[in-house]
C-alpha cells in the first residue's frame, strides 16, 4: 500500500467524522461563524464539497470573472455552495466523503490538511471537539511546519517548538510550546491558535502574526 494510499484512509476518516458531526447540527449552528473569517460552517463545507468536484475549466472562469484573483473566487464560489439548504449540504458532503479528486497541484496530503483544519475550522467555535489520531496530526503539522505556502515557517523561525499532547517538536531557538492541535491551527493563518500557546518564543510569533 503507498503513502498516498494511506494518506486517502486518513482523509476519509476525517471526513466521515465530520460528516457525522454535519448530521446533528441545528440551523443555529449551520450558520454560525467559523474560524474562517469570511465563512459560516455551511460556507466551510460548501467548501469543502467544492474541493472534490472543482474543474480546470470552472477554475480558470471563475477566476478570470473575480478579477484573476484566485482567493476571492474560491471564497465567492464557498457561500454560493453554502446557500444550500442544511439538508443539501449534508448531501452533497456525504456524497463527497469516499472521493479521491484533486485539483492538479494538490496532493491527497492537501487534501487532508484541508479536512483536518477546515473540520477545526467548524467544530471549534461550535464547541463540538473530537480527537483526532495523533498520527494525523503529525503529519499535518510537520507538513504545515515547512510548507511555503502556509505561514508556520514565518510564525516559527528560529524557534523551538513542541507540543505537549504529542511527540512533536522542531528548531531550535526560545520554546513555544501547547497542544498540537493550537500549533495546527496557528500554521494554518488561524489567530485562535496562537491562544493555545505559551512561551518566552510568543513574543515573536505574536509580532510576527502582526506583519503578515
Amino acid at each position: 500500500m503507498s503513502a498516498a494510499t494511506d494518506v486517502w484512509i486518513d482523509v476519509h476518516d476525517e471526513r466521515e467524522s465530520l460528516l457525522a458531526l454535519l448530521e446533528t447540527l441545528t440551523p443555529v449552528e449551520w450558520n454560525t461563524q467559523s474560524l474562517c473569517a469570511e465563512w459560516r460552517v455551511r460556507d466551510v463545507v460548501g467548501h469543502l464539497v467544492s474541493e472534490t468536484t472543482l474543474s480546470i475549466p470552472k477554475l480558470v472562469t471563475g477566476t478570470v470573472r473575480s478579477g484573476f484573483r484566485i482567493n476571492k473566487f474560491i471564497a465567492t464560489d464557498a457561500r454560493r455552495n453554502g446557500g444550500l439548504t442544511d439538508s443539501e449540504l449534508v448531501d452533497a458532503f456525504r456524497t463527497a466523503v469516499p472521493t479521491r479528486t484533486h485539483l492538479p497541484g494538490l496532493s491527497p496530503m492537501s487534501m487532508l490538511e484541508g479536512i483536518v483544519i477546515h473540520s477545526l475550522d467548524i467544530r471549534h467555535p461550535l464547541r463540538r471537539d473530537n480527537q483526532i489520531p495523533e498520527s494525523r496530526m503529525l503529519l499535518v503539522a510537520s507538513d504545515l511546519l515547512s510548507s511555503r505556502y502556509f505561514v508556520g515557517h514565518k510564525l516559527f523561525a528560529d524557534l523551538r517548538v513542541t507540543a505537549t499532547d504529542a511527540d512533536w517538536s522542531s528548531g531550535e531557538g526560545k520554546e513555544v510550546n501547547g497542544p498540537i492541535e493550537g500549533f495546527v491551527l496557528a500554521m494554518s493563518g488561524r489567530v485562535a491558535g496562537l491562544d493555545e500557546l505559551q512561551g518566552e518564543g510568543m513574543v515573536s510569533v505574536r509580532q510576527r502574526a502582526e506583519n503578515l
